[in-house]
């Protein structure tokens, strides 16, 4: 019998019992209830299975979560409750103590939910959930069981290589490198101390694709990283694999990080290590991140007890290496999820420093809205958090494909340097289907 299967027959066992409405009840004064499945032995199975899963499943919207340590799972589909306000969905995590799925735009649009079915799998155990109102709780247990009639159903990945027809870049060459000078000149005007500029290039197919697969062959090739799909409906997703942690909370420890500074990684094993040297002792890099590091404290200075950075180390992906410092931090009573989310996202690794006069700089020069690129996407709930940043990401439309990629910018920036960064790093999406 498959998890699935077997998710299902308990489920339905569950439902059909008379006492439904007293059941798993999470406040006296709330009418919500969450039925909770246990799966503590779990058959070893491959983390695309639960892509593959989603991609069968008729009920939207999908979310998709994995942290980059792969001792956490989230696969959601359905939404009992939406929240865009980041405070409103907070106070109602925290009195129903569950978890809710979603993140914030680059642009600050909160878009949090409470999925109708959550399944989790860590290390230990998978857990899944139903979640109902009483209200109309006939209704609503009807609606389960049209979700899980389908919810055995997995599919195959597509085998088929959809064909490119035509590519178009928003930002060509020269507009990348005048947006660039004009960024260099503002730092010289003081009017901020870096900027991240990005590119975003559709690329245009002979078929639709398929996100899930996209996705799953994401798992298997970009190692270490965060993996995480959004979907509201067949047609469009937004798919990712980023290496960069926004933040991790357990009660009141914090841990984010400093991601900025790249170098190139080779099939030349001498020379990728040559880069790594270098990136460790490069001043422009080095500064790079400082101002990500400074970025990062200025904005939790005065909702910590205390607060510790590591020094430089290196974080190795598939086609790039990145100059990472970690940062632990403790934080206040009653600091939530909320205060930590509007004061790290954005960093100055993904907008620039100071925020706001550099995110109005992008607005302005890069001609697209970013809107999940580099947004976060992850979970709150009262015992703890985790976010990832949405880089090497890409938005999806039925044969369509957008990928983005951006460089962080400061005085000694060179534009061809930093065009030929955002290309490396849009490989590892592009490298997914371009042979």
């Amino acid at each position: 019998m498959s998890i699935f299967t077997e998710l299902k027959q308990r489920f339905i066992t569950l439902l059909s019992q008379p006492n439904v409405r007293q059941f798993n009840c999470l406040s006296d004064h709330l009418d919500w209830i969450k039925i909770e499945i246990i799966v503590e032995q779990l058959e070893s199975v491959q983390d695309s299975l639960w892509l593959h899963w989603l991609k069968q499943q008729p009920t939207f919207p999908h979310f998709f979560w994995q942290n980059r340590s792969n001792n956490l799972l989230l696969a959601a589909i359905g939404a009992v409750k939406t929240f865009s306000h980041l405070e409103c969905a907070e106070q109602f995590s925290q009195q129903l103590g569950i978890k809710l799925v979603g993140g914030l735009k680059f642009e600050g649009e909160c878009q949090f939910i409470l999925p109708r079915l959550c399944i989790e799998k860590n290390l230990q155990k998978l857990t899944a959930c139903l979640y109902l109102n009483k209200q109309n709780l006939a209704e609503e247990i009807q609606t389960c069981l049209a979700l899980l009639a389908n919810i055995d159903k997995v599919a195959d990945e597509t085998t088929a290589k959809p064909q490119i027809i035509t590519t178009n870049a928003v930002n060509d060459f020269d507009v990348w490198q005048n947006n660039i000078q004009q960024a260099i000149d503002k730092i010289k005007q003081q009017e901020f101390r870096k900027v991240v500029l990005a590119n975003a290039t559709t690329f245009i197919f002979n078929q639709p694709l398929s996100a899930y697969d996209l996705l799953a062959i994401s798992q298997r090739k970009n190692l270490g990283c965060y993996h995480f799909l959004w979907s509201e409906q067949p047609s469009q997703a937004f798919i990712g694999s980023s290496p960069e942690r926004l933040y991790k909370r357990e009660a009141l420890q914090l841990r984010t990080e400093a991601l900025a500074g790249t170098a190139t990684v080779t099939s030349d094993v001498e020379q990728t290590d040559r880069n790594r040297l270098w990136l460790l002792s490069d001043q422009k890099n080095i500064y790079e991140n400082q101002l990500v590091v400074d970025d990062i404290c200025e904005h939790l200075e005065d909702c910590v007890t205390q607060i510790n950075v590591n020094s430089a180390e290196i974080k190795r992906l598939h086609n790039v290496q990145h100059l990472r410092r970690k940062i632990q931090a403790t934080l206040k009573d009653q600091v939530s999820d909320a205060d930590c989310l509007t004061r790290i996202q954005p960093t100055a690794a993904v907008a620039g420093l100071p925020r706001l006069p550099a995110t109005q700089f992008i607005a302005k020069q890069e001609g697209f809205e970013r809107g999940w690129y580099a947004g976060t996407f992850g979970y709150i709930s009262p015992q703890s958090a985790e976010f990832c940043v949405n880089l090497r990401s890409a938005k999806i439309q039925q044969n369509q494909i957008t990928l983005y990629a951006g460089a962080g910018i400061v005085e000694a920036s060179d534009p061809e340097t930093e065009w030929q960064e955002i290309e490396r790093k849009a490989l590892a999406m592009a490298g997914l289907f371009v042979a």
